[in-house]
């Protein structure tokens, strides 16, 4: 008996017992369709994780944090960190070319002609444009002029625009910020969820003078965003900035520094971590599923075994061989796991298609994902198959036709 008669055998018997394939097949198709998914979830979460770090921590950049900040009464409170610091900064560090200092105070009251929210508030300067490399898509950014003079202006997300106006143009038009009045100069260009998982669309920024004077009465900030000459000058920048703090904040020699300051390497590597645990543990979770589809393809099959014994026992007693007889068995598991394994890509490739649509990740499948659930189908459907294929084969003629 040649392969094509195997094969052609095969097929037959499956499409004689359409349930018990159906059932067989079942497992592999979720199981490869849910690690497609996951797979390709997982893919694009980490390049788009990855993206909005290097845009927050390019090359050459430093990040300065307070690290005593805490929420009170729903308003961030502070340490010592100021303006004046990053002022003295600038101006005794020659490597620093660019700086802009940030005052986050969660959650204010905003309201516009149309509607009544909360809102984060976030302060920056005119140099956020260019350092926080987020500029305006309609409108224009405030000026260094109305920083100075700590103007009611203000630049809106997409997100926060949508709730507030509507399908109108925000632009020109007023909102009021705890009660006090601001006009929009502009509106952001989309950013999306930070890495923390925070919409950075649902924010509106204004002059960082104007939310400590006019609104919060603060004398602090919460970070800064330094830019240096080169990347080769970030590590001894870093020492720089640490001796220049703590000296201003009057640090004692053994006294913690109040204030935290992390550079792209060191947020690279934090993130290479996490993106290792998390490529081994989406795809083992759905591994889960084939591994329970393996187990039912084997117990199918061992039924089929013993209900087709006479017909082992008579291909046996008219000449088959054992590897003809195994082999046949194993076909018809491979040819289910094939089957299935294409059913499950395309399922999971519909899933993420339907993902996409409903919301802003751009879920797509990538070719990684779908040979992942090829071979992961194979390997699993033939391992399954391969017991009661080698049972099949040992049945003795003489008993089997009994």
């Amino acid at each position: 008996m040649n392969k094509r008669l195997l094969l052609r055998g095969s097929l037959r018997t499956l499409n004689r017992y359409r349930l018990r394939s159906f059932f067989m097949g079942l497992g592999i198709v979720v199981g490869v369709a849910a690690l497609v998914v996951m797979r390709s979830i997982g893919s694009g979460a980490q390049q788009d994780m990855l993206a909005k770090i290097e845009r927050l921590f390019s090359a050459g950049s430093i990040w300065i944090v307070n690290s005593s900040a805490a929420m009170q009464g729903g308003v961030q409170k502070l340490g010592q960190l100021s303006l004046e610091d990053v002022a003295v900064l600038e101006d005794e560090i020659e490597e620093i070319i660019d700086v802009s200092p940030i005052l986050s105070t969660g959650d204010i009251e905003v309201r516009s002609p149309l509607a009544n929210r909360s809102s984060l508030v976030i302060g920056t300067t005119e140099r956020e444009e260019s350092v926080g490399e987020r500029s305006v898509v309609s409108g224009e950014f405030f000026t260094a002029a109305e920083v100075r003079a700590s103007a009611r202006v203000a630049l809106i997300g997409l997100t926060a625009a949508e709730a507030l106006f509507g399908d109108e143009d925000p632009v020109g038009q007023q909102i009021q910020i705890a009660g006090a009045p601001f006009r929009i100069k502009g509106v952001l260009e989309r950013f999306g969820a930070d890495p923390h998982g925070l919409d950075r669309d649902d924010e509106i920024h204004v002059p960082i003078t104007t939310l400590m004077r006019r609104i919060v009465n603060m004398d602090s900030i919460s970070r800064v965003k330094i830019l240096v000459s080169s990347t080769e000058v970030v590590e001894p920048t870093v020492d720089r900035i640490t001796d220049v703090l703590r000296a201003r904040h009057g640090l004692s020699d053994d006294a913690p520094d109040d204030f935290a300051i992390y550079t792209p390497t060191q947020v690279q590597e934090r993130v290479e971590e996490a993106n290792r645990v998390l490529a081994v543990y989406l795809p083992a979770t759905a591994g889960v599923a084939l591994l329970v589809a393996a187990l039912v393809i084997a117990n199918i099959m061992l039924l089929s075994i013993r209900e087709r014994i006479p017909e082992i026992g008579l291909r046996k007693a008219l000449g088959a061989t054992d590897r003809q007889i195994g082999g046949q068995f194993l076909l018809e598991g491979l040819a289910v796991t094939l089957i299935s394994a294409v059913l499950g890509v395309g399922l999971g490739a519909a899933v993420l298609e339907t993902l996409g649509h409903m919301s802003s990740t751009g879920a797509r499948m990538t070719p990684d994902s779908a040979i992942l659930g090829f071979v992961a189908a194979l390997v699993i459907g033939v391992s399954a198959a391969f017991f009661p294929a080698r049972q099949a084969a040992r049945q003795e003629p003489v008993d089997a036709l009994r």
